[in-house]
């Protein structure tokens, strides 16, 4: 087996990085508890609660580092989906530790031990389940895979048998994320023993949330159903045999797509809609020129937060209508093919703006009218 060359290692974390759609470590206050030896675990001050797992991504070698949100973020994203609360820690080589110091410096009731390394062309990955109340992993898993765009699927099965082994203590976790109180066990009552639910504090009203920190709030999540409609304006550029007669066009269009999520990203089907006018004058004669494309449009996303880039193809039927000097008015229908790249930009909830780089393809015969046309659009997500 070919060792692979640290640039070859770099591109391909980086390049999981992008496409994973991992969610970042986010640093915030430190728990109350005060410690005098290491640092504390850094958790996000607007939770109402600790997590309920830290995630202790140890890259085990120096070379390995890269992987670190590849490995973490796939352990996160399976725990969130399994209705747990996450936070990634990764492990400094000065700052070894015991996963359970961590648990117990966290408020965490479990500690999730990722430690992996590099073998030449493959990762081995080691998972451990740690219940605060004991010393040793509850189960533990070991798998190793080729260090290539297919890792994450090592990881995330492995996930999927470690959460099988306990099953229950992840049931227990969730519901009590779900609608019990996270304190209500009584002192000195294990923390996987069964939970009660929450009873208002004193001076607080029935039914009112205790404590002053803000509650965390639910979000449909990276797995939601979305609806996309969009709306752009490109110049059209004629290339090929149309730059030599046909001049420069405008093309206004329209998108209304459904974005299905996947694990490699969102994946929309919709239907695009456009018109694009453009003038032509030749020796002998003039036209003015409408084409009217309306297709299928199968688009990409990469879910990297706010800043989305894209692939996406469109076909079907167009129509011309085309005016001219001597012939009157000609009409047509013709196939059409267009595609692109672009990136979305999501500055809002619900709205955003994306930039196209376009190549149309119109099959009129005997000669191809083709072009780019370079797009700017406005988003609304639904």
């Amino acid at each position: 087996m070919t060792a692979r060359s640290p640039l070859e290692i770099l591109m391909l974390a980086a390049a999981w990085t992008l496409a994973a759609t991992l969610p970042a470590p986010r640093a915030g206050a430190e728990p109350a508890r005060p410690q005098t030896d290491l640092p504390a675990v850094a958790l996000d001050a607007s939770l109402a609660q600790p997590p309920d797992i830290v995630v202790v991504v140890d890259p085990l070698e120096a070379e390995a580092e890269p992987f670190v949100p590849v490995v973490g973020g796939a352990a996160q994203f399976k725990l969130e989906s399994a209705g747990l609360s996450a936070h990634i820690d990764t492990v400094a080589p000065d700052q070894k530790e015991e996963p359970l110091r961590r648990a117990e410096r966290s408020g965490a009731a479990a500690v999730l031990l990722c430690s992996y390394s590099l073998d030449g062309g493959q990762m081995e990955v080691t998972l451990g389940w740690y219940d605060a109340a004991r010393p040793t992993p509850t189960a533990s898993v070991q798998a190793r895979g080729e260090v290539d765009l297919h890792l994450d699927d090592v990881i995330l099965g492995e996930m999927d048998e470690l959460l099988g082994k306990v099953r229950d203590r992840v049931q227990a976790l969730a519901a009590r994320r779900a609608g019990f109180h996270p304190q209500a066990a009584a002192p000195g009552q294990d923390e996987a023993s069964p939970l009660e639910p929450a009873r208002p504090q004193p001076g607080t009203p029935s039914g009112a949330p205790s404590g002053a920190g803000p509650q965390p709030r639910e979000s449909p999540g990276p797995r939601s159903v979305h609806l996309l409609i969009a709306g752009g304006f490109a110049p059209f550029v004629p290339t090929g045999a149309a730059g030599a007669y046909f001049g420069l066009g405008y093309l206004p269009s329209t998108l209304v797509s459904l974005l299905l999520p996947t694990r490699a990203g969102p994946i929309g089907v919709g239907l695009y809609a456009g018109m694009d006018y453009f003038s032509a004058a030749g020796s002998i004669d003039t036209s003015r020129t409408w084409l009217i494309p309306v297709g299928i449009d199968l688009r990409y996303e990469i879910d990297t937060g706010a800043l989305r880039p894209y692939f996406h193809v469109s076909g079907g039927p167009a129509g011309l209508v085309m005016q001219t000097g001597s012939q009157g008015t000609i009409l047509g229908l013709m196939p059409f093919l267009r595609s692109g790249i672009g990136l979305s930009w999501r500055f809002g909830q619900r709205m955003g703006a994306a930039i196209t780089a376009d190549y149309d393809v119109y099959f009129e015969m005997p000669y191809l009218i083709t072009g780019f046309s370079p797009s700017a659009s406005v988003e609304v997500v639904l």
